[in-house]
Parts: structure tokens; C-alpha cells; sequence
């Protein structure tokens, strides 16, 4: 995994939206709104992202594997850090198998936010589902240190010497780890109902952490993970190929919340991989999804 760590100024969303203003980015952000105020907006199923770029104006994408005289290098996770509220560099969120372009890139169409912030370059781009904002409270769990080993002044910061390779490690294994890429279903859901908010969601609740601290309290309380909504228990019906396995549902709508939504464990449900697909195609609560199911397991809604 190569990696690339950009050093932007502290939002909560990076969408464009309203007062969403990134502060902390540096001299450049201490006159200008900071054109990463849209590092995480979807347009035309990509994102588009842009790090202010110190000394020559470029990015050094030989650095990252590019060959000599190359515009652009494909398949580099971008990770980008800022500062919160309470001091130091953490991670806010990342893309997956980016292309990194050497010089800033004017954009062909961009949309009316972007035009909104007068935002007319980028310098990397991802498609939509390979782009990761962390919520606000999950992003203090990754801090990256500075000076000797860790991060420096510049935005930019390669993390290609040998002393760097703890936290490049650190890094990568929380980005495989903590998240997990959605699947057709997920994707073509997320087409038909328009929302890039419910691809956030789907994929916040399979943030492998959340999910294995889930189970261990429900396995702690009851002894199985069977379905909130149908009773389906995966060891029951699979024996040792079904231990301790299930899905977590998020009852919490979070694709359409405005603003920060924090999770608690109560916020979660058990849920078996089919109720856990068929619920997002409804507007029920755990509870009215599992009234919906008869004894024998067939649907019936009620008039």
C-alpha cells in the first residue's frame, strides 16, 4: 500500500455544506475558506480532493512509484489529517486507489458547491465508494505523531524513510481493518435511492471494531447473535462455520442525518444478512420489521 498523508485544515463534513468552514489549515486558511471545504463532496460518482502544495507547486509523485516525466499516479491511499479542537494531527479520513496528478487539474464540470467556494482545481481524485470520512468521534483514535519519525511542517508528507514505517504500518492496518468496502447490493441500492449519505452509512456499519464489540456484548448477555428481526442464528443452522457470525444494523438513520450522529451500543442491531439487505429498503425500526415477519417467515405488512 503506498501512502500519501495531505495535511488539510479541520472540518466536520468537507462537503460544501454551509458553516462547514476548515480552520486550523495553516497561513493559507487564515485568509481563504480552503479549498479542501469539498474534499469529500461526490460529484459524478468521484470525489475531488486538493491539499495546498508548498515550494514548486507540485506533488513529488515520483515519490510514490511514478516514472520519470508521468503526469498523474494511480492507485495511492491518500491520508488526510488535520487538527482538532484539543491539539495535535489526526486522521479525518482517506481515499482508496486515488489518482495523484503532479500539478493542480482544472475541472471539466464541477458542481454548484464547488462553484459556490470557487474551487476551479484539484489535485487527486477517487471514485465515490473508495472515498472514507471518518465521523467525528471515531477520528481521535488515530493520531499521528510529529517531528522525529512522524509528520512535519509541510502538507505533504511522503512516509517513505525507514523511521516512518511504524506509523505507515499503524496507518494501513486501521484503514483495512476498520473498514470494509461495500458490495453490489450495497451499491446499486445506494444508485436507486440517490443517497451518497446511505453508502456512508452501509458502510459504517461494517467497521469491523464496532461490529466485534457489538457481539461480544450481546454474546455476554445472551449467549447467541441471533436476528433482531427473524430469529436467524448462523451457528444454529451452520454449526462451527456460523460461530459468532452475523451482521450489525445501525438504527440510527445515519444517511439521512444532518450534522454528527454518535454511536452507541444501543444504537446497534443483530441482524442476519438478509433482514440486514431488506431492512435498508424500508422506513421500518428493527421492530416493526420483525412484526412484518410471520412465524413462518414469510413478509406480511400490515394494512
Amino acid at each position: 500500500m503506498r501512502l500519501l498523508f495531505c495535511n488539510i485544515g479541520w472540518a466536520e463534513h468537507y462537503d460544501g455544506r454551509q458553516n462547514d468552514v476548515p480552520r486550523r489549515g495553516g497561513s493559507y486558511n487564515d485568509d481563504n475558506i480552503g479549498h479542501e471545504v469539498c474534499n469529500f463532496l461526490p460529484y459524478g460518482g468521484q470525489v475531488f480532493g486538493y491539499v495546498q502544495v508548498a515550494q514548486n507547486g507540485k506533488i513529488d509523485i515520483g515519490r510514490l512509484g511514478a516514472k520519470k516525466g508521468a503526469e498523474f499516479v494511480d492507485g495511492i491511499t491518500v491520508v488526510w489529517t488535520a487538527g482538532p479542537d484539543d491539539g495535535g494531527t489526526v486522521v479525518v479520513g482517506w481515499y482508496k486507489k486515488a489518482r495523484v496528478y503532479s500539478k493542480a487539474q482544472d475541472f471539466e464540470s464541477r458542481s454548484n458547491l464547488h462553484e459556490q467556494h470557487k474551487i476551479k482545481v484539484y489535485r487527486i481524485v477517487v471514485n465515490e465508494v473508495d472515498a472514507f470520512l471518518l465521523p467525528i468521534d471515531e477520528r481521535s483514535e488515530l493520531r499521528i505523531p510529529r517531528g522525529k519519525g512522524g509528520i512535519g511542517q509541510n502538507p505533504l508528507w511522503y512516509a517513505d524513510k525507514p523511521e516512518n514505517k511504524e506509523i505507515v504500518d499503524m496507518v494501513a492496518a486501521y484503514i483495512e481493518r476498520g473498514q470494509q468496502p461495500l458490495n453490489d447490493v450495497d451499491a446499486q441500492q445506494g444508485e436507486l435511492e440517490g443517497s451518497s449519505k446511505l453508502a456512508t452509512h452501509l458502510r459504517r456499519e461494517r467497521n469491523r471494531r464496532v461490529v466485534e464489540q457489538k457481539k461480544r456484548e450481546v454474546l455476554k448477555a445472551t449467549g447467541s447473535l441471533s436476528c433482531e428481526a427473524c430469529g436467524f442464528d448462523f451457528k444454529v443452522f451452520y454449526g462451527d462455520l456460523g460461530e459468532e457470525f452475523c451482521e450489525v444494523h445501525h438504527r440510527i438513520p445515519l444517511h439521512k442525518a444532518d450534522g454528527i450522529v454518535k454511536t452507541t451500543m444501543a444504537d446497534l442491531s443483530i441482524m442476519c444478512s438478509n433482514c440486514h439487505r431488506i431492512i435498508h429498503k424500508t422506513e421500518l425500526s428493527v421492530e416493526q420489521f420483525a412484526e412484518c415477519i410471520k412465524r413462518d417467515g414469510t413478509w406480511q405488512r400490515s394494512k
